[in-house]
């Protein structure tokens, strides 16, 4: 672990000078009391994964990486825990993020501190957690998506942002090496056109990074911004995102059917003369790109459930049992975060004036796919009551969601032990809801999480065969609304 850091350490990058010594002296002071506090408290309770990565890190890291080590990684190692992680699972993703994460989030959030504002989250935090509540019966999982920021994003010595992505694509192959980045490296030069101008979008972010956290791997996702090259070259985005998966490597037309069928309904969207719709995104997997997925983000400003279920059929073009099945499902969640259970489907949420007001939704699909599938990302964040009033929404929804699951793989399942081995998995699983209610209570405050909203920023939701939503809910750790991290022996707050 004493070389969890040494690659970072570049010596073209600027480091702030360290804390006075003051400063110094009082932290010391701090960890010399909590280290007395937590021998005399809990002489035999064991480390967590991230109190283990902390004590050997901490004495490598600047106050920045700290700020972010302490705060988001703190909160990424209570998801990982309460989601039922291993150990060693757990101890590897919180290795790779703090070799190769905390580094690359910008500034701490310092009095006078001048911060590049992401459009990763409506704070502007460059980095967003997320729970896969999967069906509700397997096992959740845990997934965080950041955008690189430099220490000089946004000033003078880095005014758009620049320095930090080739840095850290170059961290990223280093830690992944199986990372396929032929559609990454097509499609980062093919949007970079018109990057040197001001941006129209509304934000200067340029790329996105994700990361699933497997038991045994990580694997990456990538995100790019069509407007910069659309308004360079005077196309709109759909033009732009479309040329540019045509002229991706292992393209060519007859594989485009899924993609004509979106084109279509965005088209046919404009000549009906509804509110157009606004196309944000395109991601990809950093996999073999016959095996990738491409992911075509986009934001409907209509609220209403009725425009709901024409945007996740592509207006009628995705029909069938399990589309029927999972819009009654959306219905039930929809009616539960926002008491409408007595409203019509054409009813609006409230208003929200803001860029990422609306619903937000993706279609995916892969190179010769005959259909693309549509997924849904209700933005909580503007319409939602409170955040306990979104996690007890969902938590029931999964509940009885995976109770009802459940007892159909019963049924199916045959006598014997493969039959009792499927119904105790899935009692063992009904307890997603409460792991994620511990997380809750462990990283944000009582008052944060009941008397504002804005943790969750978006339920996520996509139907799967027979009919069953798979929810994921996205986190963002709002600095003001964190408890105070435990610094009992392995770490201070800066």
């Amino acid at each position: 672990m004493s070389k969890i850091l040494s690659m970072r350490k570049d010596p073209g990058v600027f480091y702030s000078p360290v804390a006075p010594l003051p400063l110094i002296l009082s932290y010391g002071l701090r960890l010399l009391e909590s280290l007395i506090y937590s021998r005399n408290q809990h002489p035999d309770k064991p480390k967590t994964a991230w109190q283990q990565i902390t004590s050997d890190i901490q004495s490598q890291i600047n106050r920045h990486e700290r700020y972010w080590w302490q705060r988001s990684g703190y909160a990424l190692g209570v998801l990982l825990e309460n989601a039922g992680y291993t150990d060693a699972a757990q101890v590897k993703i919180l290795e790779f993020f703090a070799q190769r994460i905390i580094g690359s989030l910008g500034v701490a959030n310092e009095s006078g501190a001048q911060r590049w504002k992401s459009f990763m989250t409506d704070d502007n935090n460059p980095i967003e957690l997320s729970w896969d509540w999967h069906t509700g019966v397997e096992r959740p999982t845990v997934r965080f998506s950041i955008e690189p920021i430099g220490l000089g994003a946004g000033t003078p010595e880095d005014p758009r942002n620049e320095r930090a992505a080739e840095e850290f694509k170059e961290s990223i192959l280093q830690a992944l090496p199986d990372t396929d980045m032929s559609w990454f490296d097509h499609f980062e030069a093919f949007f970079s056109e018109g990057m040197a101008r001001n941006s129209v979008e509304g934000h200067s972010s340029k790329v996105f990074w994700a990361f699933d956290l497997g038991e045994k791997e990580l694997t990456s996702k990538a995100y790019f911004f069509p407007g910069y090259r659309a308004r360079a070259t005077n196309q709109s985005n759909l033009q732009a995102i479309s040329d540019a998966i045509a002229s991706a490597p292992s393209c060519t037309p007859e594989k485009l059917g899924a993609l004509n069928i979106f084109s279509n309904f965005v088209n046919e969207t404009k000549r009906v003369g509804r509110p157009p719709l606004e196309l944000d995104m395109l991601a990809i997997d950093m996999i073999d790109s016959s095996k990738s997925r491409l992911k075509i983000y986009f934001r409907n400003r209509l609220t209403d459930f009725r425009s709901v279920c024409e945007t996740m059929s592509l207006g009628g073009r995705i029909a069938g049992q399990d589309m029927d099945v999972g819009l009654g499902e959306l219905r039930r969640l929809w009616n539960l975060l926002f008491d409408q259970e007595s409203e019509s489907e054409d009813k609006p949420l409230g208003q929200a004036n803001h860029r990422t007001a609306g619903i937000l939704y993706n279609v995916e699909f892969r190179l010769g796919g005959k259909a693309p599938k549509a997924k849904i990302y209700i933005p909580v964040r503007h319409y939602a009551r409170t955040d306990e009033q979104v996690m007890r929404s969902v938590s029931l929804f999964m509940d009885r969601q995976g109770a009802q699951r459940l007892g159909k793989i019963k049924v199916a399942a045959k006598d014997g032990d493969h039959g009792r081995e499927q119904s105790t998995a899935g009692r063992a699983e009904s307890t997603s809801s409460t792991a994620y209610a511990k997380a809750f209570s462990t990283i944000f405050t009582e008052n944060g999480i009941s008397a504002s909203r804005g943790i969750h920023t978006y339920i996520a939701c996509s139907i799967q065969p027979g009919g069953a939503l798979r929810v994921v809910s996205y986190i963002n750790p709002q600095e003001d609304k964190l408890r105070s991290v435990p610094t009992t022996g392995f770490g201070l707050k800066s």
